[in-house]
Parts: structure tokens; sequence; C-alpha cells
């Protein structure tokens, strides 16, 4: 009789030990999950957080590249701006965005090969002249031109390096509203180090029409005049 009534004590007491254990590993899993899901989700704000910082950092690296002076500072050497510049351009896909903006096929404008202008954009922006004696800018331009049998399709972007702004143009005409293609000289005002400011002369195609003239930056075109000549055949063709 002693041992069965010590049995079921026994027994009883392991039940109540069993409860809490349980309900302690229950608590345990649960936070587990809990704590999970809360790193998840801010791993996915540190990557955005990340992406900014890595933009901010690369804006303040061209404002150091065209604004600190002398030996010791620290700053991208040319060419690591040139090919930032370049990234940046290709990143943009602005060939595929200009087909978009006008709203065509591409076989519906390939009357003669598309033109593509490309160059540094100096009015207020920062500038400096390089270790090879070019004028650089903290601006740049692309532009596309694309003919199709009746209209002439223009695309431009202007993108800054010093910062994520970034603007668009559109336009279109019909070859007998343009009246010439050309190319100038344009003088435009830049600042630089401590806020100077100093004009720059750049090469530009003009695109011209009763009553206005569109200038487009093409500093970076090597083949700029044979390109040139290919568009003036084309609009007499259209003219005649």
């Amino acid at each position: 009789m002693d041992i069965l009534f010590l049995t079921a004590a026994q027994e009883a007491g392991g039940a109540s030990l069993i409860v809490p254990v349980v309900y302690i590993v229950a608590i345990g899993i649960i936070a587990f999950f809990v704590f999970k899901k809360k790193k998840s989700r801010n791993s996915s704000l540190i990557n955005i957080d990340t992406s900014d910082k890595r933009s901010n950092y690369d804006c303040q690296q061209v404002i150091d590249y065209f604004c600190k002076e002398g030996c010791l500072a620290r700053k991208m050497s040319d060419e690591d701006y040139l090919s930032l510049v370049r990234n940046k351009r290709d990143s943009l896909r602005l060939r595929k965005k200009a087909i978009e903006k006008i709203g065509l096929e591409e076989e519906e404008v390939s009357e003669i090969p598309p033109a593509m202008f490309e160059g540094f954009v100096f009015k207020n922006a920062l500038a400096k002249q390089n270790a090879y004696g070019k004028w650089v800018s903290s601006s740049y331009q692309v532009s596309w031109i694309f003919f199709s049998s009746t209209q002439i399709y223009l695309y431009s972007c202007t993108f800054n390096m010093d910062n994520e702004k970034k603007s668009e143009r559109t336009d279109e005409f019909f070859y007998k509203d343009v009246t010439s293609f050309s190319t100038l000289s344009e003088t435009d005002v830049a600042h630089g180090h401590k806020g100077i400011t100093f004009e720059v002369t750049s090469d530009q195609f003009a695109l011209v029409v009763p009553g206005d003239k569109l200038c487009l930056a093409m500093g970076d075109v090597p083949d700029a005049e044979s390109i040139i000549q290919g568009m003036k055949q084309k609009l007499r063709e259209k003219k005649m």
C-alpha cells in the first residue's frame, strides 16, 4: 500500500514538472520566430539604407573631385571620374528609353541610322580642366535623334553626377519644318573650387527650326562630322 502511494505521488510530481517544461519550450519557439522575422525586416531596411548611402557617397566623391585642391587632397582620379560618368550613362539605358518616349517601333524610325550625341554640359555646373587638358563637368547629356519617312524625333537626357537630378525632353519635327543641322561653339558659365565662376567653351550640335534653335552637347562624339553630313543629306532629300 505504501509502495502504491509512493508511485502515485511520483507520477503526480512528474506530471507537474512536465507542464512548466512544455510551457517554457513553447515560449522559446515563439520568441525564436519573432526574433527571426524582426531580423529579416531589419535586413531589408539595411539594404535600402546601404543603397542610399552608396549614392550619397558617389555624389560627395564627385563634389570633392571638383572642389578639393592640393597635393594632399584625397579625391578620385580623372580616369575614375570618367568611368563613373560612363557607368551612370550606361545604367540609364537611354536608347531604349528614347524609343519608349517616342512611342514608335524602332523599325518605324530607321530611314537612316539614328544619331547619338553626348558630352558634358557646363552651364551652372561644377567644372574643371583635367590632367589631359580636357574640360569636364558635373553634368552630362546624351541625345538620340531618329528618322522616320516623314518626321525627325529627338530625345535628350541631362543627368547630374553631384546629385540625383536629371531632366528629359522629347521633340518631333516634320522634315519640311527643319531649317538646318549645324555645329557651333557655345560659351557657358560654370563654377569650381571655392565657388569661383569661369567661362567654358564647348562644341554643340544645333537643330534649327523657325524661331528656335535646339543645342545639344557633342563634345564626346569623334565621328560627329560624318554623322551630321548624313543627316544633312537626308534633310535635302526630304525637302526636294
